[in-house]
């Protein structure tokens, strides 16, 4: 039994916790709570990213590293606002369902 992974193309409001998104050359996996604000074309839904490939994403430079990393007071010069290199590598999923995303997502037997 066991599970496998599907390939599937998702709207915004389908993505799951543990879902692989694949955007601009990263691979997303999804964590947390989904978030959901009501907006004039409907629900905007949004996810936090972890980025699995930060070596791809570095050479293929179609994102720019330092978004990936949040701003930290004390993390610059002079003790500044600069980048908390030592945070996760991270990038926000956001739509509503208007939206799509080509999504890897493990699914197990009882899930089929």
């Amino acid at each position: 039994m066991g599970s496998q992974v599907k390939r599937l193309v998702l709207d915004t409001s389908e993505l799951r916790a543990g879902d692989v998104v694949l955007n601009h050359g990263m691979r997303l996996v999804l964590t947390g709570d989904r978030m959901a604000t009501p907006g004039p074309y409907g629900t905007v839904y949004g996810w936090r990213g972890k980025v699995t490939n930060l070596e791809d994403v570095k050479a293929g430079g179609i994102i720019p590293v330092s978004w990936l990393y949040p701003d930290k007071w004390g993390a610059g010069e002079n003790g500044g606002w600069g980048k908390d290199w030592s945070a996760e590598p991270t990038w926000w999923v956001q739509g509503n369902k208007l939206a799509t995303w080509w999504v890897e997502r493990n699914e197990s037997e009882a899930d089929k």
